[in-house]
């Protein structure tokens, strides 16, 4: 097991017990009328599940990590883009951020081509505000682009 996997592994358990100790607070509620905390909970059972499997699985040949390799160079694009994200939401709105995160998620993160990160990130970003907004009712920041009477 290499030292990048027994990192996840042990980040993504205590990360549960975090995330399980916050919804704890927040009530759960019951199985039949979850409370506030109940997802945060659900979530956190499957981290801290992953983070013991990254542990305990049997080992894989030990696969250095070093600094200014191109995984570490799409790990801090990703998160720097979803950093980036945050920021600029409220300004842009939803529609052009996520289109925006979506692109460089596929094209510089994932390594995919123009058409298909493009492509990807319009029909997903799209699909994702006709869902939220007109299904679900959900409110989401507008930003510079008029959107139809009624989202």
């Amino acid at each position: 097991m290499s030292r990048v996997d027994r990192g996840v592994g042990i980040a993504a358990v205590l990360g549960a017990v975090l995330l399980a100790a916050a919804g704890w607070r927040l009530d759960p509620g019951t199985s039949k009328l979850p409370g506030p905390g109940f997802f945060p909970l659900l979530i956190a059972v499957a981290m801290g599940a992953l983070g013991l499997w990254m542990l305990l699985r049997p080992g894989e040949g030990e696969r250095s990590a070093l600094p200014g390799s191109p995984r570490w160079n799409s790990l801090a694009l990703a998160l720097g883009s979803i950093l980036g994200y945050a920021v600029v939401l409220q300004d842009l709105g939803y529609l052009l951020s996520t289109f925006a995160l979506l692109g460089v998620q596929l094209r510089w993160v994932e390594k995919q081509g123009w058409r298909t990160s493009l492509a990807t990130a319009f029909i997903a970003s799209a699909v994702s505000l006709v869902l939220f907004r007109v299904f679900l009712k959900v409110p989401l920041p507008i930003g510079i682009l008029p959107l139809p009477k009624g989202w």
